[in-house]
Order: structure tokens, then sequence, then C-alpha cells
């Protein structure tokens, strides 16, 4: 399993800043895979868990990385502008935002929601 925890942090760039933090990662990494493995060895469920970069976070700490938006604080005050389109009265029934290219793909947006 130390091995395969070495290899997880270079496949991920995971580096820990002293050999007290590394080992409790360790233990972490080691029953999060051991949770991973039992629960798709049990096969009653109609998907896979898989380790991913996420593997060495306890529950909490990932709860804490990655649950909900969390807005800036604002410095200063807002400026009030009108809204841009406030005077259209003519518009479609329905908008195909696909076809406009507004909508994306579905990606990995990573840390994004984390200050």
């Amino acid at each position: 399993m130390s091995a395969r925890h070495e290899q997880w942090m270079a496949t991920y760039g995971k580096v820990y800043a002293d050999a007290v933090e590394k080992e409790r990662r360790f233990e972490i990494f080691k029953d999060n895979v051991e949770y991973i493995e039992s629960f798709n060895t049990a096969g009653n469920k109609p998907y896979k868990l898989s380790v991913n970069k996420f593997a060495d976070l306890t529950n909490e700490e990932l709860k804490v990385a990655c649950n909900g938006y969390r807005r800036p604080l604002q410095t200063r005050p807002m400026k009030v502008t009108s809204f841009k389109y406030e005077n259209v009265t003519v518009v479609p029934a329905t908008m195909d935002w696909r076809k406009k290219g507004a909508v994306t793909p579905i990606k990995d947006q990573g840390q994004c929601g984390k200050l």
C-alpha cells in the first residue's frame, strides 16, 4: 500500500510538509482505498468507486473543500448600472443554448469553490 501511495502522490503531484503529515495522509489514503475496494467488491451498486486526487482527504475535509460556492468579501461598494436589456420586449418562446454555444461539456471544475 505504501508503494501505491507513493505512485498516487506522483500522479497527483502531492507533497506533504513533513514526515508526520505524510504518515497521517497515508493512513487516510489507506482507509479510503480499502473502503473503495470493499465497496466495489460488494458489487451491489450500478456504479464503481475509484481512487482520485481526493484520496488523502477525510470525508469532513472533502466536504469543506468541495461543498458550495463561497462569495468573496466585498472590499468596495459595487457600482450600480442599468440592465443592458431592460427595454427588450420581443423575445423567442424558447432558446436552444447549445446551438448558441453557451453550454459547454461537463468538466472537472477542480477547487473552483474553495477560497
